[in-house]
């Protein structure tokens, strides 16, 4: 895969868009242009939070760049040129899209799309009466090697070959990344949790959620963790916190975020995949 220094390289996340998102909900096409012309930021799920983490992406692997392009607002991709950028890739205003912007070393912004199904809930995985056969909650497995710890890992770019092995080790051949449910935790060179191959992580401790610290145990910085971290609904782990693989327990109750789903739960199988 490609360098940070490679013009095939970029800085990504992965966006919601969702009608249901707009009050009132979105449910023709005029509405959509409406929306589309005034650049309402409104049906992308925590769009704030993606044009934030993109312009952190950038001004990490390319600082240089970004100095001689920051705006007075301390941005590099403008939320205007974002957002034009994410209303080109919904295809049908009236379904669920997940969309990948790639932004460049250029600033160029290129994205990907594709359907999503609907959730009447992006937080449901905060509800304390999941359970493992809800049609939501994800099967999560434990991968088999350790990941790492990069620029990589910290932030969400194109090159995805950590995930992606990750995945390779644990599951069956060409398993699906879109649309399905379920996850393989990923750990560090310590046999620390860090995340998952698709999701941040949350693990039940002392009576609340704790996540990894990007900074110290590792992980991606996502956009949904960090809402819920301003939001008081979860807490980052110290360093002496960190839940090693050996502590993770079959049927443990995880807490799964990203930009797609929101938040939902999985639950842990130890050992090998299996379809029962």
């Amino acid at each position: 895969m490609a360098s940070h220094t490679s013009p095939d390289f970029g800085v990504i996340s992965a966006v919601r868009y969702d009608p249901s998102l707009v009050s009132p909900a979105i449910v023709d096409e005029a509405q959509f242009a409406a929306c589309k012309a005034s650049l309402d930021p409104t049906p992308f799920f925590l769009f704030p939070r993606h044009i934030a983490r993109l312009n952190a992406s950038y001004k990490y692997f390319w600082p240089e760049e970004a100095a001689a392009a920051v705006a007075k607002d301390g941005t590099v991709i403008s939320a205007e040129a974002l957002l034009a950028a994410l209303y080109s890739a919904v295809k049908d205003p009236k379904k669920v899209w997940r969309i990948r912007p790639f932004v460049y070393r250029d600033r160029t912004i290129k994205v990907e799309s594709n359907e999503v199904g609907p959730r009447a809930d992006l937080f449901s995985g905060l509800k304390a009466d999941t359970k493992p056969e809800d049609a939501d909650s994800w099967t999560i497995y434990i991968d088999t090697e350790a990941t790492p710890q990069s620029s990589i890992t910290m932030f969400k770019t194109s090159n995805r070959d950590p995930y992606t092995a990750a995945r390779e080790r644990v599951l069956p051949p060409n398993y699906p990344v879109s649309g399905t449910t379920v996850e393989v935790l990923v750990y560090n060179e310590q046999q620390q949790i860090t995340e998952g191959s698709l999701t941040n992580v949350a693990f039940w401790r002392g009576g609340e959620w704790v996540t990894p610290s990007s900074n110290e145990i590792g992980g991606l910085r996502g956009a949904v963790k960090a809402e819920l971290l301003e939001r008081g609904l979860i807490r980052e782990m110290k360093s002496d916190e960190a839940v090693g693989v050996e502590s993770v327990k079959e049927g443990e109750k995880v807490l799964l975020m990203n930009g797609v789903q929101g938040c939902t739960c999985g639950y842990v199988r130890l050992g090998g995949y299996r379809e029962d």
